[in-house]
């Protein structure tokens, strides 16, 4: 059965609730689900946070489907996964099933996946495709976080977005056969499942289901490049950094240490996501600090209060 023809058990909207009661509610829901059934949840920000702890605290168990609905809704789908061990698949089918390409392509379409797929790893800042290149694969990251990068003048770089688990890159490349159009770079350990080109090409042919999923994912990799356009185009600086750490603030009230990750990210990175330059940025954060909205140690992010981020995107001061 698809995933469009099943019906959630329940639908909330977390909007209505205190971020910091999010997670805990999420949770809750989650739990009382029977494997195959979902809920669906309306927040009005993409939940990375969340879904690491999910992931972690449910390993296995939870298929995440997240859209972004437009006019800042986004729509979460969580379905209980029955056991893997119980339907026989490999712990690398078990992921693919999770991935919004995979998630309604025959048993046998993904044992053939399973066989065509390699697994890389890469360390902290290794270039894993370089622009302007040809890179024949499409990636698909298993564990960890990747950059993807353009060059901008004066020999400073512009970090479009970050590829988290469960999604892919270099994906232009892939289906129109010319050059990477960015340089993707390891952030952490990084593990990506690679899948060659023409054998892609070949499954999007032969299985309408994939292909679907393949159109879906497009849809909201264009949204996600829209909303990082609109947010370099016309916010402020101290509004852009305040939306890029959204991302690694925690769900608990008032001021909490950052998501993992923060730690890693030094002023040059944050300039370098909002298309500014170093001093701009270590100002603006400094700001930040004085407004209450995180604290520094040693010019590095630690901790960060949600409620006062979120409060500064909404209103742009």
């Amino acid at each position: 059965m698809s995933e469009a023809s099943t019906q959630p058990v329940e639908r909330v909207d977390l909007r209505e609730l205190p971020s910091w009661q999010r997670h805990d509610r999420v949770l809750t829901s989650f739990d009382r689900l029977l494997a195959g059934q979902s809920v669906e949840f309306t927040n009005d920000y993409e939940p990375k946070a969340l879904r690491s702890h999910l992931e972690t605290e449910r390993e296995g168990l939870a298929s995440w489907d997240i859209r972004n609905a437009g006019d800042n809704r986004w729509i979460i789908r969580l379905t209980r996964l029955p056991d893997p061990a119980m339907q026989g698949d490999t712990p690398r089918i078990a992921f693919l099933r999770q991935l919004r390409m995979f998630r309604n392509a025959p048993n046998d379409l993904l044992r053939e996946v399973d066989r065509a797929a390699k697994e890389r790893n890469y360390h902290d800042r290794m270039v894993i495709v370089a622009e302007g290149t040809n890179w024949p694969q499409l990636a698909i990251v298993r564990r960890g976080v990747v950059e993807v990068t353009r060059a901008a003048d004066e020999g400073r770089e512009i970090v479009l977005y970050d590829v988290l688990p469960y999604s892919m890159f270099n994906e232009a490349s892939v289906f129109d056969e010319g050059t990477a159009e960015a340089t993707v770079i390891a952030r952490g350990e990084v593990e990506i499942i690679e899948l060659p080109a023409q054998f892609v090409r070949g499954l999007v042919q032969r299985s309408p289901e994939i292909a679907l999923g393949v159109t879906r994912f497009f849809s909201q990799r264009q949204r996600r490049l829209s909303g990082a356009a609109g947010n370099l185009a016309f916010g402020r600086v101290l509004t852009r950094i305040a939306r890029v750490l959204l991302d690694y603030a925690s769900s608990k009230e008032g001021m909490a240490p950052g998501e993992s990750g923060v730690e890693r990210i030094t002023q040059s990175d944050l300039a370098a996501r909002v298309g500014t330059v170093r001093d701009m940025g270590s100002r603006a954060l400094s700001h930040l600090e004085d407004m209450g909205a995180l604290e520094l140690r040693r010019g590095r992010v630690v901790k960060l209060d949600r409620a006062k981020l979120e409060e500064i995107v909404r209103t742009g001061r």
